[in-house]
């Protein structure tokens, strides 16, 4: 495989190489067999992604509709193809321009419109979305007497996708249930598979998981779909769960031109199913596989990068990486400790409050980050208290909420 870039190389493939560290022009131009891009919080990630495809199809070794590359939000993989087309001087909105860029579940419909009558599901299904799988579980919980307050709706319906992510069939995961929610919802998730056949539609995880189902039964689909696609390339892959893991197996083919990218450091969506430990054996799946690590981080400095790696190294069960940066040491990273989100709230109002009053800063210096839109709560009335103006991006003010 290629460890450094060559001097041969046409000037179109160099200036698409430029501006590029080394260790991430390698993983750019190591198009072939297995690759893990084990990529460090900062380190260019999407960048050396985006940069991966153009050069594919820079030197020709594949064209567009030939790459499946996946990606978790919609919003991400539009951004990819956006910058990909910027790179090659195309257009994105081309249909024909990367038609297989994009989320899990979006890719899957694009291959059940194709082949789901092979396995019993009509090409015209639709799709459930959040609001139509609850009323679904509901109507369900409704025909088996259920009490709802015992057995809420909502957990019920979350047990079964969780079952699903598992790839686990009704009779599968009844057979494991221990636990009454759980027993409830092993009752529940038939009924709730018969309605939706009867409707001819799938939820977002059947999408996955009747992929799955036709590439494992279909040895003909699935064949096409292996000649379909030379190269495949999986985002974020420490997200996925153990229904896309086998989605991924069963799109690759037998040159395994895989390469996935992410870092086991910053998984957070175990509650969704995600196992980290599926980047961690990468290299067990693929013993031949090339292994590049992207350590240099371009967004923080170095106290905040120690800080990182002083609470990550407590993990047992890890990949070994040493992020670095060519930044200054910047100020301390500082902790503080608060008795509950009231407490925490008006901690932040008075560090803010102090700075603006002295003259020091003024309040557009300041953003807080929160994880859950919850969380915003506690915040907002603490800045309604303190007078300090304030707004949301990327939601809504807690009391404008229309439930609230």
């Amino acid at each position: 495989m290629p460890s450094e870039v060559s001097d041969n190389l046409s000037p179109a493939i160099q200036q698409l190489l430029s501006g590029l560290n080394k260790e991430q022009q390698r993983a750019v131009i190591t198009t072939e067999g297995p690759l893990l891009i084990q990529a460090g919080a900062g380190s260019g990630k999407t960048k050396t992604l985006t940069h991966r495809v153009a050069y594919i199809l820079a030197s020709n070794k594949a064209a567009p509709a030939e790459i499946l590359a996946v990606t978790f939000t919609n919003k991400a993989a539009q951004e990819m193809r956006q910058r990909v087309a910027a790179l090659l001087g195309m257009n994105a909105e081309d249909r024909y321009f990367m038609p297989f860029m994009g989320t899990f579940h979006s890719i899957c419909v694009k291959l059940l419109r194709n082949d789901a009558d092979q396995i019993g599901i009509p090409k015209t299904f639709v799709i459930f979305d959040e609001s139509d799988r609850l009323a679904a579980v509901k109507r369900a919980c409704k025909q088996l007497l259920v009490d709802e307050k015992a057995f809420p709706p909502r957990t019920l319906a979350n047990l079964i996708s969780s079952a699903k992510n598992e790839l686990m069939s009704p009779e599968e995961y009844q057979a494991l249930a221990n636990q009454p929610t759980a027993e409830m919802a092993a009752r529940v998730y038939p009924l709730y598979q018969k309605e939706l056949k009867q409707a001819g539609g799938l939820d977002f995880d059947d999408l996955i998981n009747e992929t799955v189902r036709m590439l494992r039964t279909r040895p003909e689909v699935r064949k096409r779909w292996l000649s379909q696609f030379k190269y495949v390339m999986i985002d974020e892959y420490q997200d996925t769960n153990a229904a896309q893991y086998q989605l991924v197996r069963l799109l690759t083919n037998e040159q395994n031109n895989l390469a996935v990218i992410g870092d086991d450091w910053q998984t957070i969506f175990s509650w969704r199913g995600a196992d980290f430990r599926n980047i961690l054996n990468f290299e067990r799946d693929y013993p031949n596989c090339c292994v590049i690590k992207l350590e240099q981080n371009y967004r923080s400095t170095k106290n905040i990068l120690a800080a990182g790696q002083a609470v990550i190294t407590k993990n047992l069960e890890r990949s070994d990486k040493e992020l670095w940066t060519a930044e200054s040491d910047g100020l301390p990273v500082q902790i503080v400790q608060v008795r509950d989100e009231r407490a925490e709230g008006e901690a932040i109002c008075m560090r803010i409050s102090t700075a603006v009053s002295s003259g020091r800063r003024s309040y557009k210096d300041y953003a807080v980050l929160y994880r859950t839109n919850a969380q915003s709560r506690s915040i907002e009335e603490s800045f309604m208290r303190f007078s300090i103006p304030y707004k949301v991006i990327g939601g809504q003010k807690f009391y404008e909420r229309f439930p609230i």
